[in-house]
């Protein structure tokens, strides 16, 4: 910034020297272009500052006036600068950044009219100078009109008659270069002489015109001293009275030829040439003045008054008089009144209409009643053929229409569902053919098997087809082994809910619908399998001993509302798997809650007593019956933590009777030796010792040799031979296995592949 205020002053400084030390010599020092430029406007001066390589730059620019400089571009420090002394701050626009440059000079006066040119300096390139001589064209004053007597006349001068001679003076003040005046008649040019005036600074012109209806258009003159601006014009209106020369009527739209149809728009025009003021145009319609028809029109530069009438004609029009009537209204009706008269010509093609004929509801026909269609025709000339037409498709003869399908009526016998649609019929003549709007005619038709009955989810659904839609269903629902139910419901689809009982293996559904047509001639019928609704079989329970019994436990199945559990047995041939007992499970929340909020919900049931080679099962059941058992069969470790101890053999009722009779025996024959020995005592002193010796067989031998280890175990108890501590020291003592113990062990072998339930797995507990 610094650098640029250095080099202003400088620049200036330079540019002075220069101007009093060199003057531009136009064709010498470079060439001088001529531009005209009007007073109040703007002009751009151009000015070539191209580098002539690309090693070259521009270096400054410089504008002079009359070789005074008024403007400068330091392309080194890119600093502008503009006279004050010229004052033209705020007029002068440059544009460096376009070839050629430009200095645009706004608000041009007089003043502003000199030699121009500007100087480009490159740092290669010698300096480059163009000249530009600008010219000011200053336009002259609006004119202005005086009539013969010399009274200024302004707008408007009249009125005249036609072949009255019109003297008229157009002055213009001002102007440079001194304008020049014409008189136009309309667009004619009707004089161009220039003339003198009086005036010092104005120029005139005066006209001497007779007056025709050719040149009676608004008369203007125009003063024009320059081709860059419009000349400046100023008009006239002659007010010059004539009536129309030529009044004609002639057809725009909606006719063939000069033809009208009825009840077809058509458009016509009326047209009244030459009459001033304008015409007046009316129509009339064997006369009757019509007053609905377009606004009038006026075209000066044909001085044509025009207007439109918007006609429907109709049958009782035809051979009527149209007239249209031009009146100049400043002249008496005598003279300045002219008409033109057209007579109507109107045809017209059918009008047609489609009706039903019966006394049914509108458009409404019940399946094999008769549908009966008429085509009602009002046509001139006469209708000379039929067509009728179903969705749109022509209608022959034969099928289901029968025979006689190009008259004025269309009969059908006995109509059915297929009769259904969109009727309309045509009617055409000499003049053309007609369609009639459509109407829609609708059969109904009682219920009707369509996809029969099906069963989705839990709802039955009785899908019949009618027109109108059902609204009474009947139903007839018998379960397998159950009564037959029967239902009314105002709806095609029936939940399973509404049906009472269980509803295991099938479901036989009839039902028949209802609409207020007919009743439903065949019903629905169908035998729906409701296995699907069954829960699925569950797929994780195991086996546990607790509480004295076995133990199968679940995780709940999705759609199940009870569970079944149940004990099979090999049957006595070995062969198969027999059902033992059949119990319910319960859900086991207690259980639950106790292993914590992470346990699963269980359901539950007690098994009692297994034995080896049995199995347990689970089932889940709802209303329409139970899943497949899952089977599973007892470990090892299971059968033995619920094996019995040996001593609950004793207390088997069989086992426990043998018992009590041996030791009833027993006591009764030890007693009666004892009674029968201390007998004999009592007699006789006993005598010598008598030693018998006896012959023993093997089996006594042993018996004797073992008899002290017999007499041990004869004489142990639970208790004594278990606990070697006294009662006293029992809490001391070692805990005793209290649970039942096998009297024996006995290896069951697994159910052989015939069994009929095969679906097991061993529990995982």
């Amino acid at each position: 910034m610094d650098h640029r205020m250095r080099v202003t002053p400088a620049l200036i400084l330079l540019l002075l020297i220069c101007t009093d030390a060199h003057t531009f010599s136009p064709e010498t020092d470079g060439p001088v272009v001529n531009q005209e430029a009007i007073e109040g406007h703007n002009t751009t001066l151009h000015c070539d500052s191209a580098v002539e390589s690309a090693a070259d730059e521009l270096m400054l620019l410089v504008w002079y006036k009359n070789d005074a400089p008024i403007y400068s571009y330091d392309a080194r420090s890119r600093s502008e600068w503009s006279s004050e002394s010229f004052n033209t701050t705020g007029r002068l626009k440059a544009n460096i950044s376009q070839q050629p440059t430009t200095l645009t000079v706004s608000a041009l006066r007089e003043d502003d009219q000199e030699l121009y040119h500007c100087r480009v300096d490159f740092l290669l390139s010698p300096t480059r100078n163009i000249g530009v001589n600008l010219t000011i064209v200053v336009l002259p004053s609006p004119p202005f009109f005086f009539d013969e007597v010399g009274n200024k006349v302004e707008e408007k001068i009249g009125p005249y008659h036609e072949g009255d001679t019109l003297v008229l003076s157009c002055l213009v003040i001002g102007g440079r270069p001194p304008p020049r005046i014409s008189w136009y008649s309309g667009e004619t040019l009707v004089d161009a002489s220039d003339g003198a005036s009086d005036i010092p600074g104005v120029k005139e012109n005066e006209l001497y015109l007779p007056l025709t209806r050719d040149n009676a258009a608004a008369l203007s003159c125009r003063a024009s001293n320059t081709r860059l601006a419009p000349p400046v014009v100023a008009s006239l209106q002659i007010e010059l009275y004539l009536p129309a020369y030529n009044v004609s009527i002639h057809w725009v739209e909606g006719t063939l030829g000069d033809t009208l149809q009825a009840g077809k728009p058509a458009l016509v025009q009326c047209s009244a040439h030459g009459s001033y003021p304008p015409a007046d145009l009316a129509w009339w319609l064997d006369h009757k003045h019509l007053t609905q028809h377009s606004n009038q029109s006026f075209v000066n530069a044909t001085g044509t008054a025009i207007s439109f009438l918007q006609l429907t004609p109709g049958v009782a029009d035809a051979g009527a008089t149209l007239a249209c009537v031009a009146t100049n209204p400043a002249m008496a009706p005598s003279r300045g009144s002219k008409a033109d008269i057209i007579t109507l010509n109107v045809t017209y093609s059918p009008i047609v209409e489609v009706s039903l004929l019966g006394d049914e509801s509108p458009n409404e026909v019940v399946e094999l009643d008769p549908l009966h269609l008429k085509c009602d025709v009002k046509a001139n000339p006469p209708v000379d053929r039929f067509k009728w037409y179903f969705n749109d498709n022509e209608i022959h003869a034969g099928d289901i229409w029968g025979f006689n399908t190009t008259s004025g009526e269309l009969v059908v016998e006995e109509a059915t569902r297929h009769h259904a649609g969109r009727y309309n019929c045509a009617a055409g003549n000499s003049v053309g053919q007609t369609t009639a709007e459509h109407i829609s005619v609708t059969v109904f038709y009682p219920p009707e098997c369509d996809n029969g009955i099906t069963l989705i989810k839990e709802t039955v659904n009785c899908n019949v087809r009618a027109l109108p839609t059902p609204d009474t269903y009947f139903w007839h629902i018998q379960p397998s082994g159950s009564d037959m139910q029967h239902l009314t419901t105002g709806s095609a689809l029936l939940p399973l809910s509404q049906v009472t009982g269980p509803l295991p293996g099938t479901l036989k559904v009839t039902c028949d619908a209802g609409n207020g047509i007919a009743s439903q001639e065949t019903p629905c019928e169908r035998i729906l399998s409701l296995e699907h609704l069954r829960p699925q079989q569950p797929q994780q329970c195991d086996l546990a001993y607790e509480y004295e019994e076995f133990q199968m436990r679940c995780i709940p199945v999705e759609n199940a509302t009870y569970y079944e559990v149940s004990v099979w047995r090999m049957s006595t041939s070995n062969t198969s798997l027999i059902l033992e007992r059949r119990a319910s499970m319960g859900f086991g929340s207690g259980q639950a809650m106790a292993q914590g909020g992470g346990a699963p919900w269980l359901v539950r049931g007690g098994l009692g007593k297994l034995k080896a080679g049995d199995e347990a099962g689970a089932s889940a059941c709802n209303r329409y019956g139970c899943s497949r058992a899952l089977l599973l069969r007892p470990t090892e470790n299971l059968l033995q933590d619920s094996a019995p101890p040996w001593w609950e053999f004793l207390l088997e009722k069989d086992v426990a009777i043998s018992v009590g009779a041996v030791v009833l025996v027993a006591a009764f024959l030890i007693s009666t030796f004892l009674v029968v020995r201390l007998a004999r005592r009592s007699r006789a002193k006993p005598s010598a010792p008598v030693i018998q010796v006896l012959q023993l067989d093997d089996i006594a031998r042993d018996y004797l040799d073992t008899i002290g280890e017999h007499k041990v175990r004869a004489s142990c108890s639970l208790r004594s031979c278990s606990s070697v501590y006294s009662e006293g020291s029992a809490e001391s003592g070692p805990a005793v296995d209290r649970r039942r113990k096998p009297m024996w062990t006995h290896q069951w072998d697994a159910p052989p592949p015939d069994v009929t339930l095969t679906l097991h797995r061993e529990s995982a507990v």
